[in-house]
C-alpha cells in the first residue's frame, strides 16, 4: 500500500471504519490516551458509569501506563469508571505477562474500579476464571473497547484458523494459543462487537499486512470482523499503513 492510496482508502471505508494515521507509535499512543480520557470524561457526564476495555501488547502497555498516571494524578476524578480486559493470560497475578500488569497494585485512585481476570494462583482452573469474568460482566454495557492487533491479524486471543467468529458465547477459555502462554481467557467476537465503540490500534511494519487485510475486508483474519455497535476505528502509524 502506497502513500497515494491513503485519501482514496479513507473515502472508501469511511462509512464503516474510521481510519486515523499517526507518524509513529509514540504519537499514536499519546494521542489515543488523550482521546480515551476525553471519551471517559464525556461518558461520565452523560451517565453514572463508563466501562472501558483495555488490551495488552506494546501499544496496550504504553496506553495503560499513561492512563494509570492520569488516574493517580486526579484522585477526586473518574468516579464511575470501570476497567476491563478483552483477553488475559492465565498466569500468576503478579506476572509481567498479564495484560492487566500495568494496573496491578499501581492505581492509587480508589474511584477507579479495576476488574482483573482471576489469575492462575487464585482460580483453580481457567474455566473458573472464565465463569467469574462472565458473571462480573453480566449486564455490563461496554462503552469503549481498545484492541491491539497481532501481525497475524488476531485481536484479543482470537487467532486466525482457531477462532470461531460466530461464537455466541461471551467469554471462553483457550488452552492451545499459538502465542505463548497457551492458556488464556478471551472475549468472543460477539462480546467485542457489543461495545458502543471499538478502536483497533496498530504500530510498526510487522502490522502492515494485517492492516491491509482489514482495510480490504479480507475475512481470513479475525480483526476484519471487528465492528463496534455504533463506531469502529482503525488507528495506525505510518509504518503499519505504508508498505512496499
Amino acid at each position: 500500500m502506497s502513500s497515494d492510496d491513503f485519501d482514496a482508502i479513507v473515502g472508501d471505508i469511511d462509512d464503516e471504519l474510521d481510519l486515523t494515521l499517526y507518524a509513529d507509535a509514540t504519537e499514536l499512543s499519546d494521542e489515543v490516551t488523550v482521546q480515551i480520557l476525553a471519551a471517559i470524561e464525556k461518558g461520565l457526564k452523560l451517565k453514572s458509569q463508563f466501562h472501558l476495555v483495555l488490551t495488552g501488547g506494546t501499544l496496550g502497555v504504553q496506553i495503560s501506563e499513561a492512563l494509570v498516571n492520569e488516574f493517580n494524578a486526579d484522585p477526586d476524578g473518574f468516579a464511575g469508571l470501570h476497567i476491563w480486559w478483552s483477553d488475559e493470560r492465565f498466569v500468576q497475578g503478579d506476572s509481567v505477562e498479564r495484560n492487566a500488569f500495568p494496573f496491578h497494585g499501581t492505581v492509587t485512585n480508589t474511584a477507579v474500579v479495576i476488574h482483573e481476570v482471576l489469575a492462575s494462583d487464585v482460580a483453580k482452573s481457567v474455566e473458573e476464571a472464565v465463569s467469574d469474568y462472565e458473571l462480573a460482566l453480566e449486564n455490563v454495557d461496554i462503552d469503549l473497547n481498545i484492541l491491539g492487533l497481532g501481525p497475524d491479524g488476531h485481536v484479543a486471543s482470537l487467532f486466525p484458523g482457531l477462532a470461531d467468529v460466530d461464537d455466541h458465547r461471551r467469554i471462553f477459555a483457550i488452552t492451545d494459543s499459538p502465542k505463548p502462554p497457551a492458556v488464556r481467557v478471551s472475549f468472543t467476537m460477539s462480546l467485542i462487537n457489543s461495545a458502543h465503540e471499538v478502536w483497533i490500534v496498530a504500530a510498526g511494519e510487522s502490522k502492515a499486512d494485517a492492516v491491509t487485510k482489514i482495510i480490504e475486508g479480507d475475512l481470513s483474519i479475525p480483526a476484519s470482523y471487528v465492528r463496534g455497535h455504533s463506531h469502529t476505528r482503525l488507528i495506525v502509524d505510518t509504518e503499519a499503513f505504508f508498505s512496499e
